[in-house]
């Protein structure tokens, strides 16, 4: 069902209700997972959140490249869905401990790792939530970032349908990291932060960029699958999703701007 109401506001540019949707996807996907496999289910939650996703952006794809139309609906689409998984992760990790979200945690762990922040030591929440994004390094976030952007784009051009999972695993990884912050900040401190945890806001700005520019990854990645399978080489085809690619780097190039300044 779930799939089917996913397409048919797809249909509609319903972008509020796809918010919805998106977030009845990622409870779904976690109760599923918690209820078949509980000792596993930081990873199959995002599995079985991203399998109502499958069919509707599939297919909304394969339309968009076929129709050659503006894809900024399509944008907002993908876009309505991850906000939607976001805050369901967001709920959980707000709500259950963090036991179980370990590869969410792990993830975003490394990640400020990989961006040069120090002093993980044994990466416990209270030191990984306790740092700030300016201690890292502006060319370590955006040749991180770039990467991941790279990868996105390629396994999106090889498999289409992975742009599923690949919405779904980013938005657990950011719902989680801000859940972890915002579980411990009570009242006001959500909006100032407290001692050695910083307000969850603070990340918005640069997050909302880097996402973003991910999601136009994703985006073009499946669009040139669906146009490798339609055959379709001509120059102003390919000349578009070269503008989308331009638009994807300059996406992650200002939130790495916005996360070290």
């Amino acid at each position: 069902m779930l799939p089917e109401l996913i397409y048919r506001e797809e249909q509609h540019d319903n972008y509020l209700l796809l918010s919805a949707l998106g977030l009845a996807s990622g409870l779904f996907g976690f109760a599923v997972a918690n209820f078949v496999l509980p000792e596993n289910v930081s990873v199959l939650a995002v599995v079985f959140a991203a399998i109502p996703l499958l069919y509707p952006l599939t297919r909304s794809f394969l339309e968009d490249e076929e129709n050659g139309r503006p894809h900024l609906d399509e944008g907002l689409q993908y876009g309505s869905l991850f906000i939607g998984e976001v805050l369901a992760f967001f709920l959980l990790a707000l709500l259950l401990a963090p036991e179980n979200f370990s590869v969410q945690i792990t993830q975003f762990a490394a990640d400020l790792e990989i961006m040069g922040i120090q002093n993980l030591g044994g990466s416990s929440l209270t030191e990984i939530t306790g740092m700030v994004a300016a201690e890292a390094q502006f060319m370590s976030i955006l040749l991180h970032n770039l990467t991941v952007f790279t990868v996105i784009l390629v396994v999106s051009a090889l498999v289409s349908s992975s742009g599923a999972f690949i919405l779904t695993w980013n938005a657990s990884v950011l719902g989680v990291f801000m859940g972890v912050l915002a579980k411990k900040l009570n009242g006001l401190e959500l909006l100032t932060g407290a001692g050695d945890v910083p307000t969850p806001l603070l990340y918005l700005p640069h997050a909302s960029f880097e996402m973003a520019g991910f999601i136009v990854a994703g985006i073009t990645g499946s669009l040139i699958s669906a146009a490798i399978y339609r055959e379709h080489f001509d120059q102003d085809t390919w000349m578009d999703y070269g503008k989308l690619i331009a638009l994807g780097v300059g996406l992650i190039l200002l939130a790495a701007v916005l996360e070290t300044a």
